[in-house]
């Protein structure tokens, strides 16, 4: 499994997402249902109004940004 960051940016200010978390790649995974899940469960639990989420990878490539 890859580990990955979810960083939360307020305003101008990021707060950053130092241990991170190992979750299944979703484009290689043999249980993809599972996988979408656990991906779709994680990311509701961190999405805020007012915040916007920054999810990167290993070595800090942006895969996905939430808007407000």
């Amino acid at each position: 499994m890859a580990r990955y960051f979810f960083h939360q940016r307020i305003g101008d200010r990021m707060m950053w997402d130092r241990i991170g978390c190992e979750l299944p790649d979703l484009c290689t995974t043999r249980d993809s249902d599972s996988a979408i899940a656990l991906w779709t469960d994680l990311i509701a639990k961190r999405v805020q109004p007012d915040r916007i989420l920054v999810i990167t990878d290993e070595i800090g490539k942006v895969l996905f940004v939430t808007d407000r």
